[in-house]
């Protein structure tokens, strides 16, 4: 008989509790139930707590039970708002402290990561893009170094410490597509690798994704797109194609574990994409779709999407579960 190791070159592990982000396929022996344990099944969409205002092209980040939500338009106030949600409805906490750039919303199409208590959100503005930066830490945003360059509709990814902001326009109006890599450490930045494809409002690897190993997928140059590239601290690579030339997807996860979900081709999309590091495959589609929706929140088992633009500015919030699979020890 063939052992797991044998079939998939991989041992199980051995670990005391489950772990806190288990990708799809993942199989562990958990020792404190004595049960094989694993990530197994295509997931589905639930309903979450509403979102307290009306808003759009805000962002993101956290986790499914631990997300903030911050930015986005209308202008003024309203849209420099910031919730927490905590995994059933959402709190609000201090807002945003944005430098004026003289743009009416000042914090539409900016791009967040992180973590609750170490999150980060850089660029936006409309319709002349910003160099803000802002560093948040479960309580207060701080501003931060700027991005070295005015941006954008661009893209977030992972930790504040190690994070990566990429692609999106520049400028003021017609504010031209563009397919640079900013690393930033939390505190400055310095240039990364292009994009072989410049692109704005795609899809990437979300809080979990890092400086060596990010995601992007799919966006408008300005022409839709379903290139995919992945990033490996100095590079990009393009790789298999997003199913759906689209743009303003919503994403989450890891560069071997991603999903994308829902966004714009001339319909608005309910399409959700499971992404395993090398092929693309169809999940089950949201109840709602949308575009300039606030996400970038969880990873591609537990992730989360929020407010954005229906047929109208929407509140609700919808949840992704993969279902935990579980079985006992045999003796045979």
């Amino acid at each position: 008989m063939s052992t797991y190791k044998e079939l998939n070159g991989l041992k199980i592990k051995y670990l005391s509790a489950d772990p806190p982000a288990a990708q799809n396929g993942q199989v562990w022996y958990n020792s404190s139930n004595l049960r094989v344990e694993g990530v197994a099944g295509t997931g589905a969409w639930g309903s979450g707590g509403s979102y307290p205002v009306a808003i759009q092209s805000g962002a993101g980040f956290g986790t499914q039970t631990a997300a903030v939500g911050a930015g986005g338009t209308p202008p003024g106030n309203v849209g420099l708002k910031t919730f927490e949600y905590n995994g059933s409805s959402w709190t609000a906490v201090n807002n945003m402290s944005r430098t004026p750039t003289g743009s009416p919303y000042l914090s539409a199409y900016i791009s967040g990561s992180g973590t609750l208590t170490a999150g980060w959100a850089a660029g936006g503005g409309y319709p002349t893009a910003s160099t803000n930066v802002e560093n948040y830490d479960g309580t207060t945003w701080t501003a931060s170094a700027v991005l070295p360059a005015t941006r954008g509709g661009g893209n977030s990814s992972g930790p504040q410490t190690a994070g990566l902001y990429f692609a999106g326009t520049t400028g003021s109006p017609p504010r031209p597509v563009v397919a640079s890599t900013f690393e930033y450490d939390g505190e400055g930045w310095t240039a990364g690798g292009d994009l072989n494809t410049a692109r704005t409002n795609a899809g990437s690897t979300g809080p979990t994704g890092s400086q060596t190993a990010a995601l992007s997928f799919a966006g408008n140059k300005p022409s839709f797109t379903s290139k995919t590239e992945e990033y490996n601290g100095s590079s990009w690579t393009e790789v298999n194609f997003y199913p759906t030339s689209s743009s303003y997807v919503g994403y989450a996860g890891s560069q071997t574990d991603a999903i994308g979900f829902s966004g714009y081709n001339g319909p608005v999309l309910t399409a959700t994409s499971l992404y395993d590091g090398t092929n693309w495959s169809s999940g089950p589609s949201l109840a709602t779709g949308r575009l300039l929706y606030h996400t970038n929140a969880g990873t591609a088992s537990a992730a989360i999407v929020f407010g954005g633009e229906g047929t109208t500015v929407l509140t609700n919030t919808e949840e992704w579960t993969v279902p935990l699979a579980t079985g006992t020890i045999s003796s045979s």
